[in-house]
């Protein structure tokens, strides 16, 4: 079977807040509970190993690129999206692949 996968990873913009993080982490672990179609949801804070490493990434997976599209504009998530990621977000790179 093959899942539709999609990758986020953001760099923090400098006067980003601890409060800011949390909202983040917390706004996001609320996604599967609203749509149960995303089979995979997984997302954490760089734990500082590399210099040019992201601070944040996410990993989020779907049976179909449907059900991306759905999360995508789904209300919830682009409360989430414009709300607790732009306003702390310096750099956002987003890509989906298909994992076979």
């Amino acid at each position: 079977m093959t899942t539709f996968r999609h990758v986020m990873m953001l760099r923090y913009d400098r006067d980003v807040t601890g409060d800011q993080k949390d909202a983040l982490t917390a706004g996001l672990a609320k996604m599967p509970e609203i749509m149960d179609f995303i089979r995979r949801y997984e997302f954490g804070h760089d734990l500082g190993l590399g210099d040019d490493n992201f601070d944040f990434a996410l990993i989020a997976d779907f049976d179909s690129a449907k059900d991306f599209e759905v999360y995508s504009r789904h209300p919830d998530h682009q409360i989430v999206v414009h709300n607790l990621v732009r306003p702390i977000a310096a750099e956002v790179v987003r890509v989906q692949y298909e994992v076979k």
